[in-house]
């Protein structure tokens, strides 16, 4: 592999509220749920706990990240006590690394793991402009059914637009562990 590659180690518990940067990182755009400004009726609101950082992967836009994307991610859910939901979070960064690698502009990508609320969210930010789209999907064909699977397995998808390019994102719930799944 070229390029360089920066990796955030994961802690053996997870991180405190304060692991987020106080300072946004260059690209970023408010996480999803929280709020910018205070209410205009001045009453307290009840929101979402902040984004809790799991774990981030600096990755450079080559078809050999994704395994070592897939890896992170199984290692991220583990440590947060949600392997339960390992395999289908392990496709989802898969799904989201492999399109920001053929579609992406830049030479690398960011991989970040967050909890939000009762949710795992996966994002991937890249310095392209371009976002997915849906189109009609041939399942006999080897390629084009990513955004697809992203779009059946995630409760919620879809990309935010940054200064240094775009973000596309997924949320399948993690927390509580589901004991009788299917039911």
């Amino acid at each position: 592999m070229s390029g360089e590659h920066h990796t955030i180690e994961l802690p053996s518990s997870p991180l405190p509220n304060t692991a987020l940067p106080s300072t946004p990182l260059p690209g970023d755009a408010p996480a999803a749920g929280t709020a910018t400004t205070a209410p205009p009726h001045g009453l307290p609101t009840i929101d979402e706990p902040p984004p809790l950082l799991l774990g981030e992967l600096r990755l450079p836009a080559e078809r050999e990240s994704v395994p070592r994307a897939r890896r992170f991610s199984r290692s991220v859910t583990a440590a947060s006590g949600i392997a339960h939901i390992r395999d289908d979070a392990e496709v989802l960064v898969s799904e989201l690394v492999t399109n920001a690698v053929r579609h992406a502009t830049g030479p690398a990508l960011r991989l970040r793991l967050l909890r939000t609320g009762a949710l795992l969210r996966v994002e991937v930010h890249d310095q392209g402009g371009g976002v997915p789209r849906p189109r009609q999907v041939d399942l006999m064909e080897e390629t084009g059914r990513g955004w697809f699977l992203v779009a059946v397995m995630a409760d919620r998808h879809g990309t935010e637009h940054t200064p240094a390019g775009k973000s596309v994102w997924c949320e399948v719930r993690a927390w509580p562990r589901d004991e009788y799944p299917g039911h």
